[in-house]
């Protein structure tokens, strides 16, 4: 009997070890892309497509090629086409062991571009201001036409065609915009210098309702005038400038006068001598405000017309005392040295009173007042 257990006993253990064996997997294949040529065509032309797959524990039976939106293009390792529609594609590969396993896919873009299409066209980017002072902002514009994606860098991404962004760089920056489209891509860059130090400055033009001129007659008008008739009346110019945006803790450093977009006309400064520019605060303009008599509370003169703008410690004070008041206004009135019969005295009466017109006259957005101040 004994001599059964011992057979018996091996055939009971080779049965067990044989159902306890772990079944073996198949493993993936592996696809690969080798190469889109070329990845940017134009509608119509060929397109070529190379790609193979390795199998672990096989062979590599099946392929499959795929687009969107073309869906199925082939089903060989590789092939060409030329059917592929006007747009950015993106088409997956993938491959097929012996075992009917497919392998994860694959991807590559390819960009078909319709005749005749174009790169994109950045139309403006700018900056402004493109200089700021430390802790200041800037704004950046653009507008882009014909692109598919547009961005800005460093730090701001993609963007709208059209639009405006405010930056706050800390240090000289320079921003890069991109454009592209299936055609190409194109760039611009837009430059804000950040000036450790800057003085804030403020460009300022007169208020029209506020400014323009007074006669020795009592006619008042709107135009910016000064200098006499041919009647020799003298005219008075009336300037008003809006200083409410400077803090009113600010301490001015500059007062600069830009007259030299003024019109000259007949010889106001052989008639009359030196043109003043005179500190004078008035509300309403009305026909009081006409100064008789020489200039008073002159800041500033000139012998002929300047040739570029004119400042002075007087200029300085005045601005700096309005602000101390609280005032939002700066006002200028503007006076030649000598009314015409002062100048021809003693002429005969006809020779006094007749002449030709004698007078500088000013655009309404003119002159520029620029002053600059630390806060």
């Amino acid at each position: 009997m004994k001599k059964f257990l011992f057979p018996v006993a091996m055939i009971l253990l080779l049965a067990i070890g044989c159902l306890s064996a772990p079944a073996v997997l198949n493993k993936p294949p592996i696809a690969y892309i080798d190469s889109v040529s070329p990845t940017n065509s134009t509608y119509g032309n060929p397109v070529t497509f190379k790609g193979h797959g390795i199998d672990p524990d096989g062979t590599v039976v099946a392929y499959n090629w795929r687009a969107s939106p073309e869906g199925d293009l082939s089903t060989e390792a590789s092939f060409t086409t030329s059917s592929l529609t006007p747009g950015s594609h993106a088409v997956w590969f993938r491959v097929q062991d012996n075992s009917g396993t497919w392998s994860d896919e694959v991807m590559a873009i390819v960009n078909v571009v319709a005749p005749g299409a174009t790169s994109p066209v950045i139309i403006s980017f700018n900056a402004s201001p493109g200089s700021i002072s430390p802790g200041g902002s800037s704004t950046l514009s653009w507008n882009v036409s014909g692109a598919a994606t547009v961005s800005i860098g460093p730090a701001i991404g993609n963007v709208s065609l059209t639009g405006n962004r405010v930056v706050f760089p800390t240090a000289t920056a320079t921003y890069t915009l991109t454009a592209t489209n299936v055609v190409g891509t194109v760039t611009a860059t837009a430059q804000i210098t950040v000036s450790p130090g800057a003085v804030p400055t403020v460009q300022l033009f007169p208020i029209a309702a506020e400014s323009g001129h007074v006669r020795q007659d009592g006619e008042v008008g709107p135009d910016i005038i000064v200098g006499a008739t041919s009647w020799s009346v003298s005219i008075q110019g009336f300037l008003s400038y809006d200083i409410s945006v400077i803090p009113n803790n600010a301490t001015i450093t500059s007062v600069s006068l830009d007259m030299t977009a003024g019109n000259v006309f007949g010889y106001p400064f052989n008639t009359m001598g030196q043109l003043y520019i005179c500190n004078q605060v008035y509300g309403s303009l009305n026909s009081n405000d006409f100064t008789v008599g020489p200039p008073t509370l002159s800041m500033y003169s000139v012998a002929q017309m300047p040739t570029g703008p004119v400042s002075s410690s007087a200029m300085v004070a005045a601005v700096q005392n309005q602000l101390g008041n609280g005032s939002g206004r700066f006002q200028i009135r503007l006076q030649f040295e000598k009314t015409p019969f002062q100048q021809n005295f003693p002429q005969r009466w006809s020779q006094v009173w007749l002449g030709p017109s004698n007078y500088i006259e000013f655009p309404q957005a003119k002159p520029r007042l620029v002053i600059e101040y630390d806060d």
